[in-house]
């Protein structure tokens, strides 16, 4: 008796080790690595979307003016934000400096119409998986997303090459190139303008 009286303590020592190696390692549940490879064919059949519907023949919403809500930024991001507006606001002015009056609109429209297209396949893209994978899933942009964002980007390229022309177009590419490869050097963070 007196030898299961000193076996009990190790006795209970292993039972409890056991006990927690089977909760931890056998029972709990690890969020698996999902291998994502997208079939935009796919995609497209199953999202009830058409191919030949862009935001172009999507009626514009009524854009309702927000009120600026109490907000939690600092001092800072609210600089860096007004940084981003100024950029965006040169870019504009050069762009329409390079385009002409005459096209400036059409651009500012395609510009958005090609933001909203992006959106949406990315909504598309999101949607897909989660009903593939469930509500928890995690991702990181793949590059089946990378490659359809350029997909639109370069529809919407084109489309402006036809409206203002080869030359036009050439300067408008030399500036855009030129503003981001500037903002990269200067090591800002800065939003890549694609269109």
């Amino acid at each position: 008796m007196e030898k299961f009286k000193k076996f009990i303590p190790y006795f209970l020592i292993a039972l409890l080790t056991v006990w927690f190696s089977y909760k931890f390692f056998v029972e709990r549940k690890t969020p698996k690595e999902q291998n994502m490879a997208l079939d935009w064919d796919q995609l497209d059949s199953t999202s009830g979307s058409n191919p030949l519907d862009t935001p172009a023949s999507i009626k514009k919403e009524e854009q309702v003016p927000h009120m600026r809500e109490h907000s939690n930024l600092t001092k800072e991001d609210e600089e860096q934000f007004a940084a981003f507006d100024r950029m965006e606001k040169a870019w504009l002015a050069k762009a329409e400096s390079i385009i002409g009056v005459n096209h400036y609109a059409r651009y500012l429209e395609m510009r958005e119409n090609n933001d909203k297209e992006k959106m949406m396949a990315y909504k598309e893209y999101h949607d897909y998986l989660r009903q593939k994978f469930g509500d928890k899933f995690t991702y990181n942009i793949s590059e089946d997303q990378s490659i359809r964002e350029k997909e639109i980007n370069q529809r919407y390229l084109k489309e402006l090459l036809a409206i203002i022309g080869e030359t036009k177009f050439q300067a408008y590419l030399k500036a855009r190139d030129q503003i981001n490869e500037e903002n990269r050097r200067k090591n800002k963070e800065f939003i890549q303008i694609e269109f």
